[in-house]
């Protein structure tokens, strides 16, 4: 990813990105087109973030991605955006995932004082279904086997599990919750040997979207697992899901912020 698409995920180069690019937020449904509503809604995010550069950059055949990281109140939020282009190379859609949902939640309080629309959790009347990012599915890639001390930083979690088997059965309770994962993409993480899959599920009959990072070591074992997720409304039913299977085992470290029980908030 070359630091011009990094500089226009930053709302710093408009001329980027195509006239009629879409965005899909980390927080909220619709889709917004066209280049003067994305860009203000990047430079919002840019502005709470307070991010220069990314921190992470991400290559695949369709899709290029950067993940920005913030801290707010003392708590670390980040953001992957993934994006594709068109023939001229210009951006055309930007999709945008985030984690840990209760520290995202910090994010959302700020962005709603800068753009209220950017905060807005409705999930409407009828079940969400994005459009991308990407325009077919892959199969699913091979999984390396986890690493006997993988730390997974989970997109619900507000505190790193460490440990195989702790961490197979949070791996084992998402599955459960969001049902069969349909691929996306793999991408490949730039100066680190670790890889990246863009795959969806089902939650509540709305589609959860995900972005997995796996950080290999050199036995090409998983050590270390970072998941971001969207939309915001989706990600409060699967947090939920989890909390049910998973706060027999998991203290409450883990579930910091906002009651994973709690009904959404709203503006």
């Amino acid at each position: 990813m070359s630091d011009r698409i990094v500089h226009a995920l930053l709302g710093k180069e408009a001329g980027a990105l195509r006239p009629d690019v879409s965005f899909a937020s980390p927080l909220t449904l619709s889709r917004l087109v066209g280049r003067d509503q994305v860009v203000n809604a990047l430079t919002a995010y840019a502005g709470v973030f307070g991010a220069t550069d990314a921190d992470l950059r991400l290559h695949g055949e369709e899709l290029e991605g950067a993940v920005f990281t913030t801290t707010i109140d003392g708590h670390t939020a980040q953001v992957l955006a993934v994006v594709t282009h068109d023939n001229a190379g210009l951006i055309a859609t930007v999709d945008m995932y985030g984690r840990p949902w209760p520290y995202m939640a910090l994010v959302r309080e700020r962005l709603a004082k800068i753009e209220p629309d950017l905060a807005d959790p409705d999930l409407g009347t009828v079940p969400y279904v994005p459009e991308g990012p990407g325009t077919t599915w892959i199969q699913a890639p091979p999984i390396p086997p986890l690493a006997e001390n993988v730390a997974f930083h989970s997109p619900v979690l507000t505190a790193t599990a460490t440990g195989r088997h702790v961490n197979e059965r949070i791996l084992t309770a998402a599955s459960e919750v969001y049902g069969e994962q349909k691929f996306r993409a793999v991408l490949q993480v730039d100066g680190q040997q670790a890889i990246a899959g863009a795959f969806d599920g089902i939650v509540n009959g709305h589609v959860l979207q995900l972005v997995a990072i796996f950080g290999l070591n050199d036995k090409s074992e998983i050590s270390d697992i970072r998941i971001f997720s969207r939309p915001w409304p989706v990600t409060a039913y699967f947090r939920a899901g989890m909390y049910d299977l998973l706060a027999d085992i998991l203290g409450p470290e883990y579930w910091l912020g906002p009651s994973p029980k709690a009904p959404l908030p709203v503006r």
